[in-house]
């Protein structure tokens, strides 16, 4: 029967272990440490830049940017932490940092491009500072692609409704007029949002507005999403402008036409005649009235 080892014996060991990992290490790097030559450099923190406050090893998206956080109790001012990707199925794409100055605290930071085209796999960082070096594995996988709804502007109110939106890793909705910004909604959180409302400004009849998916914390804004290498984005239409109505006229009643019949003229028939010609009639007649009247005028 193997004896029992005492319970303050195991204690001992265990913090004595503890102690040179964090006198080494600080931070928890998984090379191994020797307690009488304290790590010079060590790896902390490896993952995308867009989430760095959360700490520990994470996988980063091809197209993004890699941060690098760590320690080290070299003096800034007579060091210099070479930061580089040494094995992984692109590391040769993979270009180098060189971080040059840290605060008291002995805690630097780089960051590395993880290029648009790498391979999805493990790959391998190192950092080398004064002849000492750690080592760190990380993923790199597949860039998740933002998606953007229909989008519309609002004339009335001044705003952009984006529907539909996806970020992954949360970001914002940028309305940009050419090259110019002229809206941005609030900080998204990652996932989807049904309906994203952004306020814009200096949007007139000329404008060419657009939606942009941006990559983003709550504190700063960062690089659009992309696509195929292009910037994620839809098409704002503006609303059709047409002619501006004008009032109708009031209709002005028309008089209504009054119909005159002309009346009839009473047509006198001369009495017939006789004679040889047309006129011999009335020549006869004026002849009787003269005889008449001067025989009037002998009697008075």
């Amino acid at each position: 029967m193997r004896p029992l080892v005492p319970l303050f014996a195991f204690a001992v060991v265990v913090s004595a272990v503890a102690a040179g990992i964090g006198a080494a290490d600080a931070g928890g790097s998984s090379s191994t440490v020797d307690a009488d030559h304290p790590r010079r450099v060590a790896i902390v923190d490896v993952g995308p830049v867009d989430d760095s406050n959360r700490s520990g090893v994470r996988p980063v998206e091809a197209g993004s940017t890699l941060l690098v956080r760590g320690t080290t109790n070299r003096r800034p001012d007579d060091n210099a932490i070479d930061v580089s990707v040494i094995d992984g199925p692109d590391a040769d794409r993979f270009g180098f940092d060189v971080v040059e100055s840290w605060g008291y605290d002995g805690v630097w930071i780089a960051r590395l491009p993880v290029p648009a085209n790498a391979t999805p796999g493990t790959y391998l960082l190192e950092v080398r500072v004064d002849g000492d070096s750690d080592v760190q594995p990380f993923e790199v996988v597949e860039r998740r692609s933002a998606t953007l709804g229909a989008a519309s502007l609002s004339d009335a109110v001044r705003t952009v409704a984006v529907e539909n939106v996806s970020l992954p890793d949360g970001g914002y909705v940028e309305v940009r007029d050419g090259d110019a910004l002229a809206g941005r909604s609030a900080h998204l959180a990652p996932g989807r949002h049904a309906l994203v409302v952004v306020p814009v400004e200096g949007v007139d009849a000329g404008s060419d507005l657009r939606a942009v998916a941006v990559r983003g914390t709550a504190e700063t804004v960062g690089d659009p999403y992309r696509r195929n290498g292009m910037p994620v984005t839809v098409p704002v239409p503006l609303p059709p402008v047409g002619p501006t109505p004008t009032a109708s006229p009031t209709p002005t009643a028309s008089p209504t036409p009054i119909s005159i019949t002309p009346s009839s003229t009473a047509t006198v028939t001369p009495p017939p005649t006789t004679g040889a010609g047309p006129g011999l009639g009335v020549v006869t007649a004026l002849a009787a009235v003269g005889v008449l009247g001067a025989r009037g005028v002998g009697r008075s």
